[in-house]
């Protein structure tokens, strides 16, 4: 566990958190000390934390129904096989780094079983170039991104990536779960693609207020970008903004949700944005039951709407 990497996926008050409950006297306002308070009288928490955050953080993501996903893959055991057959390895590839080599083009460096599927982070290489003053370096840095399937009916694909690397990881999907030279035909249905009665539905169930608003402009020309300020919980609930702004279409919408947890005891405010053309991305760091907790809401909507309209 990489004290930088922490730091950099866990929020300050999910540790502030922690240090009150289990009463560790350190300096609240600095992250460095927190952790090693924690690491050294409860590291068991700490590695805890980290595992609901490593993967997520402030991201962006894409979650798809998918049509057409091969039904002999649709769970754990034959989709691994396939993985593993497709991948020219015979030992064992869940939870350990499979070390690809670096390229342009995205490979598998590691697989997680989950409650549902399975976590599959990618790797590719993009190259830097700096100087020093001296001469010119070049390097390849690696980066990473995670995507998650979900078996059942539907499957779910998950991409924690913008709105356009999204789509071309689903069509490494269609490569990855074909079983000769011809990708798999998918049909993505996108979870995450709004409208916007939809995503008002999102926001009442939530009790999430609108901060910020992008309107597109009269007669479809230009746009309108407004933001509340810092005492305002919800843009809708002003007379101005209602005057202006209801009524125009929506180009994105960042809602603000209080998540709490029972069991826990941890509290915290989640910011989020959603591009009504498609495309989704978290303000705020936030763990994998954060994210579960907002897309239950998103799938409730979805397939509410759907079983009213009879589909």
């Amino acid at each position: 566990m990489n004290k930088y990497i922490f730091n950099k996926k866990v929020p300050k008050d999910r540790l502030v958190h922690h240090v009150k409950h289990e009463n560790i006297q350190c300096n609240k306002n600095n992250m460095d000390e927190m952790y090693d308070a924690l690491y050294k009288e409860k590291k068991h928490v700490l590695e805890d934390v980290f595992r609901q955050y490593k993967y997520a953080g402030a991201t962006s993501l894409n979650i798809y129904e998918i049509v057409g996903f091969p039904q002999n893959l649709n769970n754990k055991k034959s989709f691994l096989a396939h993985i593993k057959e497709k991948l020219g390895l015979k030992t064992n590839i869940l939870n350990k780094t499979l070390n690809p080599g670096i390229s342009e083009v995205p490979q598998i460096y590691l697989i997680e079983e989950n409650e549902k599927g399975f976590l599959i982070q990618w790797v590719y290489g993009v190259e830097v170039i700096n100087s020093n003053g001296y001469e010119i370096i070049s390097r390849i840095d690696a980066r990473y991104v995670t995507t998650i399937v979900s078996f059942g009916n539907p499957v779910f694909i998950e991409v924690r990536a913008g709105y356009k690397n999204a789509v071309k990881y689903i069509k490494l999907f269609q490569e990855l779960l074909s079983e000769n030279e011809h990708p798999v035909e998918l049909i993505r249905l996108p979870l995450t693609k709004l409208s916007e009665s939809e995503a008002e539905d999102v926001a009442k169930i939530l009790k999430a207020g609108l901060l910020e608003g992008e309107h597109l402009g009269s007669n479809g020309i230009g746009k309108y970008a407004v933001s509340a300020s810092p005492d305002t919980k919800d843009l809708r609930e002003l007379e101005e903004y209602k005057n202006s702004f209801m009524g125009k279409q929506y180009l994105s919408q960042t809602l603000n949700v209080h998540y709490e947890e029972i069991d826990t005891g941890y509290s915290t405010e989640v910011k989020f944005r959603i591009n009504m053309n498609g495309g989704f991305e978290f303000k705020t760091k936030v763990s994998e039951r954060i994210i579960k907790r907002i897309f239950d809401v998103f799938a409730e909507v979805r397939y509410r709407k759907k079983i009213a309209a009879g589909e």
